[in-house]
């Protein structure tokens, strides 16, 4: 059980850490949407907790071994990197970091970062979550989950990360085509 302890903290240090920074950086953005609970999302971490009990109750010893220890500790390890990288790059973007692809530039926030960690990960909060994400199921043994999770993250960036450069390519021109070719997004299969 001091697996799901760790998941549920890991949870609540996330969406609390989101909403802080969010309203640090970007005060008059913030609103229920900054603690990023959709619906979508609470289905999927729903999903999680029912085949983690699931598993603890139809296969109770098989996270009891050591084996299972270690690769909870690795998902934790991993966790804690996501987090690492998605706050990195949003204590480094400052204000130009949203939880919402803005559609039209905003000439008092809206610059083109490229220092920090964004000089060697494109998109940091999509790296950062796409670890996280699949860590937290790491960390809870689940399988299904795991390769769920991966998978629908994945292609929610497949989609997300052209549609904002597209939108991130108008604003900047240029200058943001010639950091698109130098730096990688370091998610898989998406350049």
């Amino acid at each position: 059980m001091w697996i799901f302890w760790r998941y549920v903290i890991a949870l609540i240090f996330f969406h609390t850490s989101e909403f802080s920074l969010a309203f640090a950086f970007s005060p008059t953005d913030v609103s229920w949407h900054s603690w990023l609970f959709s619906n979508h999302y609470c289905i999927a971490m729903g999903g999680a907790c029912l085949e983690f009990f699931l598993w603890d109750y139809f296969a109770p010893n098989w996270k009891k071994s050591q084996t299972a220890a270690a690769i909870s500790n690795i998902g934790l390890a991993l966790l804690v990197a996501g987090e690492i990288v998605r706050k990195w790059g949003f204590i480094t973007a400052k204000g130009s970091f949203t939880h919402d692809i803005k559609t039209e530039k905003d000439e008092h926030r809206g610059i083109l970062v490229t220092s920090g960690i964004y000089r060697y990960i494109r998109h940091p909060g999509y790296l950062g979550w796409f670890i996280w994400s699949i860590s937290t199921q790491v960390l809870l043994l689940n399988p299904i989950s795991a390769v769920l999770f991966a998978y629908v993250s994945w292609k929610f960036f497949e989609s997300r990360i052209p549609y904002e450069e597209c939108l991130l390519t108008r604003f900047f021109g240029e200058d943001y085509y010639e950091y698109k070719l130098k730096t990688k997004t370091w998610i898989p299969f998406i350049p």
